[in-house]
């Protein structure tokens, strides 16, 4: 789980490309002009702009096997609850074809998030959304991304490779 502000969103760039794309956007999206719905942007990722009614408690996680959420409050704050999904229950139902489940369980920790952050609930992240004021309307960006991860074995390599190149220079 990442909490931070959303003018530092580039900070996470690299941790996959449909992250990327998403926290770019973050950065760049003039979230006033944005009308409630899905919109699609690859194949593997999308955002949703929608407007929820706050609960000061809900009973169930979701969370996603393939899928990083990226929760992003437009106004007022939201509060996230989140529990590894290492406590989820062996016989808890998973529909693969959504990439959604729901489980009952402890929260470990509650996160605010307030206008101007964004929270990253990765895979292994359960989480409880939408918490905060008892029937509060809160209008928010939800990213969502398949994580492919990025192979930078090749950086490193390019970085011993500069070390070595310096340290022998005459």
């Amino acid at each position: 789980m990442i909490l931070d502000q959303r003018q530092r969103a580039k900070r996470y760039l690299g941790i996959s490309r449909e992250l990327d794309m998403a926290l770019c956007a973050l950065e760049k999206m003039d979230y006033a002009a944005q009308e409630p719905g899905r919109v699609q942007l690859t194949q593997r990722s999308y955002y949703n702009v929608s407007e929820n009614r706050l609960a000061v408690h809900r009973e169930m996680f979701e969370f996603h096997n393939r899928y990083a959420d990226i929760h992003v409050p437009l106004n007022g704050e939201e509060r996230l609850a989140i529990t590894p999904i290492s406590l989820m229950p062996e016989d808890t139902a998973f529909d693969t074809e959504k990439d959604f489940g729901l489980f009952a369980g402890p929260e470990i920790n509650v996160v605010r998030v307030p206008v101007g952050y964004f929270c990253i609930c990765f895979p292994e992240d359960a989480h409880k959304p939408l918490l905060g004021e008892e029937g509060k309307i809160i209008r928010k960006i939800v990213f969502a991304g398949i994580l492919s991860f990025r192979c930078n074995n090749h950086l490193v390599v390019l970085y011993w490779l500069n070390i070595i190149i310096k340290e022998t220079a005459p």
